[in-house]
């Protein structure tokens, strides 16, 4: 697990700034402004999907996260535009496409579940859609042996650019860090309602923008790059001599006056050759 936790950002994705969330009091809200419960209104027992409201039900081969009361949805998440559903199982997620008529199939998806910042690591779990192309998931970070969470982190995730970045609760006094979760997200993308020691809380934050991407380590040369780069001829040290010439490139002065004595040899031997067999 410790391997796991450690192994370095994959090729596939790449890690954002992270984002920066800022207490919102209630009178400063928009009347308007309406949160979206994480879940997106679909519930699940341990191996059953359902969506209520277009009596959607279906079966799946593998444990569904769930709780008992299943108040927020936890193992499942719709999309806001109705049309992708995301299964959680542990550190491993699914995604369906539903269509109008309610059928649904598994497609192919890629998401990280190590935190991979900096900072001891987690692993991230239960990922709920924030819009039609953003997550967003827990992470908790737990001591050596596994036992005891010492924080709760959020983080989230854009599909389009594969960016992960951590939501920076830090102008936050929360009460509970470890048991932090996401229940509602509002429709501007600009504020979330999170849970965190049995109370919720309404906070500011920048969803909506594109991620700042964070420049990943120079990780030199590629084989495939020092191939194209090199010189054609590698530079010789001081005293070696010089190496056969390549197709196409000039013969030096002393490689033709070689050739020219090999070639008069050849002549003389042919002449000595014949005036033999005439004797």
């Amino acid at each position: 697990m410790i391997r796991e936790l450690n192994a370095p950002v994959p090729d596939w994705m790449s890690l954002a700034e992270p984002i920066k969330a800022d207490p919102a009091e209630a009178q400063s809200l928009p009347s308007s402004l309406s949160f979206r419960p994480r879940s997106g209104g679909a519930t699940n027992s341990r191996n059953r999907v359902q969506i209520p409201e277009r009596g959607i039900e279906f079966q799946v081969d593998y444990p569904i996260d769930y709780t008992g009361d299943n108040a927020a949805g936890r193992g499942v998440s719709l999309s806001p535009d109705g049309k992708r559903l995301i299964v959680n199982s542990g550190t491993t997620s699914y995604l369906y496409e539903i269509s109008p008529n309610g059928e649904h199939s598994e497609v192919p998806i890629k998401l990280p579940h190590i935190t991979y910042d900096d900072g001891p690591k987690g692993f991230i779990t239960k990922w709920s859609w924030a819009g039609d192309n953003l997550l967003v998931g827990r992470a908790e970070i737990t001591d050596d042996a596994g036992h005891e969470i010492l924080e709760g982190r959020l983080y989230v995730f854009y599909l389009k650019e594969r960016a992960l970045a951590r939501l920076d609760l830090s102008s936050l006094d929360l009460p509970d860090k470890a048991g932090i979760e996401v229940v509602g997200i509002a429709d501007d993308l600009g504020h979330l309602r999170i849970r965190s020691g049995g109370r919720d809380w309404a906070v500011k934050a920048d969803l909506k923008s594109p991620p700042r991407l964070v420049a990943k380590a120079d990780q030199g040369p590629t084989p495939e790059t020092s191939s194209i780069t090199q010189p054609r001829e590698a530079t010789r040290a001081p005293g070696t001599s010089p190496s056969l010439s390549t197709p196409g490139e000039r013969p030096s002065p002393s490689t033709r006056w070689l050739v020219w004595a090999l070639a008069i040899l050849a002549v003389i031997g042919l002449l000595w050759l014949l005036l033999k067999k005439r004797e």
